[in-house]
């Protein structure tokens, strides 16, 4: 779209979209961040199928680009939340919405700025050495996240590991006992533990993402150390040769 048309769209998608977010959400934002491949597209679904929660379904980068005006942080493309609420359907109960974009991660400072610090934030971490292994869904033959940017992003959110606005969690952890998992994020989130988010592959309104490769599945332990096979070795390598790599894997007590 032509720039001198596109200005005014946007400014229009902003006004109407100001009036459903003030409208319909009086409940605490969350975010959800950390590398890619880590599993926060399967946690916005997770999320996605608690009655209280309206979970965007595509990454909005709101933050990756911000402003600063009278001494608060302002996200550049806030219409891109306005745009999500004006055209998807938002279940009469949600009260609060969710956005993922895992570079949230390096944003955690801008977001509590703009809400006044009355946000709610979840950091998933995955063991490194699998998620180097993804492949990119547009590029079989490529993987999707090098070393450096695993480190990177684990350590961003290491840094707020004290933050009570934050709560970090390891995907094995999810994958491998659900139930106490999820149990310890709605109580950080302040949220009922119902039935819906306790079978939310029935219940879940993100069902498809490209971080899926198709429709969503169930959570399965299969993806947990695949790095472990011989076929992975150099690869694997990669990651356990940087110093800083093994702290971080040590820290979230992977073996070693």
């Amino acid at each position: 779209m032509n720039a001198a048309y596109k200005k005014p769209f946007i400014k229009i998608i902003s006004f109407f979209g100001k009036k459903i977010e003030k409208k319909r959400f009086s409940g605490t934002p969350i975010y959800i961040g950390g590398c890619g491949r880590s599993g926060t597209t399967l946690l916005l679904s997770i999320i996605s199928s608690h009655p209280d929660i309206f979970a965007c379904p595509n990454e909005l980068g709101m933050f990756n680009n911000t402003y600063e005006k009278d001494g608060k942080i302002y996200p550049a493309r806030k219409d891109r939340l306005h745009r999500t609420l004006l055209f998807n359907k938002i279940k009469k109960s949600a009260t609060r919405y969710c956005e993922k974009s895992p570079s949230n991660i390096h944003h955690i400072n801008d977001i509590d700025s703009y809400h006044d610090g009355d946000f709610k934030f979840i950091h998933i971490v995955r063991d490194g050495r699998d998620v180097i292994l993804s492949k990119h869904p547009t590029s079989p033959d490529t993987y999707w996240v090098n070393p450096d940017r695993w480190i990177n992003d684990v350590s961003a959110g290491l840094k707020e590991i004290d933050n009570p606005k934050v709560h970090t969690m390891r995907y094995e952890d999810l994958t491998g006992n659900y139930e106490e998992t999820i149990s310890k994020i709605c109580k950080f989130l302040d949220i009922e533990l119902t039935d819906e988010i306790l079978n939310w592959h029935k219940h879940t309104e993100v069902r498809k993402n490209r971080a899926y490769f198709g429709e969503v599945k169930p959570v399965f332990k299969s993806s947990v150390e695949k790095w472990k096979k011989p076929e992975f070795k150099e690869r694997v390598e990669e990651l356990t040769g940087r110093p800083e790599a093994v702290k971080l894997l040590k820290y979230f007590k992977y073996e070693i």
